[in-house]
């Protein structure tokens, strides 16, 4: 009975979230009544995850790569908001991991598996396996 139990609860969830979702581009899921901007022209690869997608904004030349977390109140565009369409966009490696309320503008590179503080302003290249805070954003110490 118990496991009867679990299994309908098991199933409950699945239809929630599938009900309650929404899927699109690459395997993105965003849940309904949340607030995301995104412009993607080009996602790298797959699985993008946005644990609270509320207030998010992603510009529209970003590249995200594979396994990205994105937490809430994040912006991540170009510097030239009046010329968007020809100025430099960020590029995102594989497993990044952007906390909440950070900024990424310009053409900056957040190496692979790093990790951006909540609160940063990021403005320059960010290294593999780096984690950096602060405004502007510094590297804390390297993975």
């Amino acid at each position: 009975m118990k496991k009867l139990y679990r299994n309908l609860i098991k199933l409950y969830q699945y239809v929630y979230n599938l009900f309650y979702s929404i899927f699109c581009l690459n395997n993105v899921r965003i849940f309904v009544n949340n607030h995301i901007t995104v412009g993607l022209k080009y996602i790298k690869k797959q699985k993008t995850n946005f644990p609270h997608p509320i207030g998010i904004v992603i510009g529209q030349k970003v590249v995200l790569g594979n396994n990205c977390t994105i937490y809430q109140n994040v912006t991540i565009g170009s510097k030239d908001t009046a010329n968007y369409k020809t100025s430099k966009y960020p590029t995102l490696g594989d497993n990044v991991t952007i906390y909440p309320n950070s900024i990424i503008i310009g053409n900056v590179t957040i190496g692979n598996n790093a990790i951006i503080g909540a609160g940063s302003l990021v403005l320059t290249d960010v290294e593999e396996n780096s984690i950096v805070a602060g405004v502007p954003a510094k590297k804390i110490e390297k993975k």
